[in-house]
């Protein structure tokens, strides 16, 4: 009887310290947010997760005790469109998810970004999209990113002060380059500059060959390198460079990957890119600037900031409405004060595009293996 007695004790108790713990884990907020895209460009230019992975770890560690838990991961879809629908199909249908950083191919986003919103998860583009997938007017879809059309419109500011006037345009890849040379193009009439050709493919050195004798003929002055992919864009800067070391080359972005710097320093040496995110001196950058080293052994750059940055805009605003639906979160976002991270303020346009301010977009030159405003 009396060992009844005590069993009954027991499991009254059992029952009371779990169901508190179980009530109480009831009602934390979990925000995850998963990076989706192609693992080993992620880790191998590990900025952007490093940043995210600082942030989840400040965060949780400021917030556990308000009742919100994050976490995050990377979903492999190792660049290939069926496995980056197939994930997104996933993470549409799991209710864990808040939000997803999307770093995929722009053509696989264009397509999931669709998928993931209509099922009611937050989409951030940190590297851009297609410029079309702005203009939907779509609440769960952010894009910290300037659009093509911002960005061919800053390298077409840059070529008239410079003086250039006649323009060559090699161009070969996506809807994305596409749409920055037709800006380019449109940003430079009645300006005194014009593109006075296009390529669209160079095959071999035979092919490159018969077109650079084309730009000399035609007399260019610049040329305006618009190619998909990083590798293949520094293969056209080394042709380039071994027909003439000094005519100027503008790039994109892509260029300015400190991943392949150190090995590419010499060939882009004086190469011009925009500079996309503009980080704004602070105390509280040069706070994370000194923790990112102390963690990871090296400097951050702006890609590292932008993954700190987008984490902590996502729960910081999370925790100040007190929820993790993204309903809630994605209409705070759109709020026109915007937030002010530890890199830049950051507001969006309706669509979910950043709102960019082109002359605050500097270009940038290369010397002795770093981009910098001269």
């Amino acid at each position: 009887m009396k060992q009844r007695l005590f069993l009954s004790i027991y499991a009254v108790l059992f029952m009371f310290l779990y169901g508190c713990s179980g009530a109480e884990s009831a009602q934390m907020k979990e925000i995850y947010v998963p990076i989706l895209g192609d693992a080993q460009w992620i880790h191998e230019d590990a900025a952007f997760l490093n940043g995210v992975t600082l942030a989840v770890e400040d965060l949780n560690n400021e917030y556990g005790e308000k009742g919100f838990i994050v976490r995050t991961g990377v979903e492999d879809d190792q660049d290939i469109y069926e496995a980056g629908v197939e994930l997104a199909d996933k993470l549409s249908r799991d209710k864990a998810v808040t939000a997803v950083f999307n770093l995929q191919n722009f053509d696989v986003s264009n397509t999931t970004a669709d998928m993931l919103t209509d099922s009611g998860k937050l989409v951030i583009l940190p590297y851009g999209a297609y410029d079309a997938l702005m203009e939907q007017d779509n609440p769960y879809i952010f894009c910290p990113f300037p659009s093509s059309t911002d960005v061919g419109k800053v390298m077409a500011d840059y070529v008239v002060a410079k003086g250039y006037k006649r323009i060559a345009v090699y161009v070969n890849g996506t809807e994305a380059q596409d749409t920055l040379v037709s800006a380019l193009e449109l940003a430079l009439q009645g300006r005194g500059a014009k593109v006075i050709d296009y390529v669209p493919v160079i095959a071999s050195q035979n092919d490159f060959d018969r077109y650079y004798s084309r730009w000399e003929a035609l007399s260019a002055d610049c040329i305006v390198i618009a190619q998909y992919g990083l590798e293949r864009s520094y293969e056209i800067v080394q042709m380039i460079r071994e027909k003439n070391k000094n005519i100027p080359i503008i790039g994109e972005a892509i260029l300015n990957s400190a991943s392949i710097l150190n090995e590419k320093k010499d060939l882009a040496e004086g190469l011009v890119v925009p500079s996309t995110l503009v980080l704004e001196e602070s105390e509280k950058l040069d706070q994370f600037k000194s923790r990112y080293r102390t963690q990871y052994g090296s400097m951050p750059d702006v890609w590292a900031v932008q993954g700190y940055d987008m984490m902590r805009m996502l729960v910081d605003t999370a925790v100040r409405l007190n929820t993790n639906d993204p309903m809630e979160i994605a209409a705070a976002l759109h709020d026109e004060k915007g937030y002010s991270g530890v890199g830049r303020h950051i507001a969006f346009e309706k669509g979910g595009a950043l709102k960019v301010d082109i002359s605050r977009l500097p270009m940038l030159i290369c010397r002795d293996g770093k981009f910098k405003e001269k």
